[in-house]
């Protein structure tokens, strides 16, 4: 139920849907109810909310393929969506436009909906603003988390980047949780901030393994250095990724060892030296 199934592709990215989010659709289809306009009102929100997700996916994909990025795939899941690709870790600076290309084309198909006439125009327009707007808090796994660790790893290195980003992802769910509980949300809030806390922990982990060194500065040194404006060495960081086939240079074989019957002691006293 969990393991993503291939639906299709688009633009020669591969789709991929987790079959557990038939059961959601099936419940959400029966507690409206086998017909009537709640039914069919839950349908639209949920096909509007199905396109607004794979335009943010592909946005994401799109951007990232012109900039050199592999994409692998993109994965629509009951909690959201997911492009996956290769080599934007060791190069910073593609990071921000691949994570900002999401919320902008939300927030460009928002913008499309203030033209459209009815009542299904009005809900995508809030969908888009949720989805444009809502991903921008600096939190991963939210495009808005990418962006500041963007920007930090630009004047610092990646690891001390993402623990910073972390950082204050952390101080955002706890806020979030104190949010929910003053408003009578705990459980909401509790899973919101469980989230938040669980991805950014992940995601500084996986830093630390690819980076295999430990974050050496605080969240404090880390906003001075950008603040600072000097920028750390890139060297070809930034560059488009190459792909670089694997080739095994053959080592000139010594046909007199080859042939020689006895041990190497004895060959090399027998060989004949040259000096020239």
């Amino acid at each position: 139920m969990f393991a993503p199934a291939r639906c299709g592709q688009l633009f020669g990215i591969p789709i991929l849907v987790v079959p557990a989010l038939i059961p959601v659709l099936f419940l959400a289809f029966a507690m409206a109810g086998a017909g009537g306009s709640s039914f069919w009102l839950i349908a639209g929100l949920f096909l509007i909310v199905a396109i607004s997700l794979l335009v943010h996916e592909l946005a994401h994909a799109l951007v990232a393929r012109v900039l050199g990025l592999e994409v692998i795939d993109i994965t629509i899941t009951p909690f959201g969506g997911m492009a996956r690709m290769r080599g934007s870790l060791f190069r910073p600076g593609l990071e921000a436009p691949v994570a900002a290309a999401g919320p902008v084309a939300n927030l460009f198909l928002a913008g499309l909906c203030l033209f459209l006439p009815g009542q299904w125009a009005e809900i995508a327009l809030w969908i888009n603003l949720v989805f444009g707007l809502g991903n921008l808090v600096p939190a991963f796994p939210l495009d808005g988390g990418r962006l500041l660790r963007s920007w930090f790893a630009s004047y610092n290195p990646m690891v001390d980047a993402t623990y910073a980003t972390v950082r204050i992802a952390r101080w955002l769910a706890l806020i979030v949780l104190l949010s929910a509980i003053y408003f009578g949300a705990f459980w909401l809030g509790l899973i919101m901030a469980i989230y938040l806390w669980w991805n950014s922990t992940k995601e500084l982990i996986r830093v630390i393994a690819q980076e295999q060194t430990m974050p050496q500065k605080t969240v404090g040194e880390v906003l001075r250095a950008c603040y600072s404006g000097q920028r750390v060495p890139t060297g070809t960081a930034d560059a488009p990724p190459t792909e670089t086939p694997f080739t095994h240079e053959a080592t000139p074989v010594d046909e007199d060892l080859e042939n020689f019957r006895g041990s190497l002691d004895e060959y090399f006293e027998k060989r004949p030296r040259n000096d020239s």
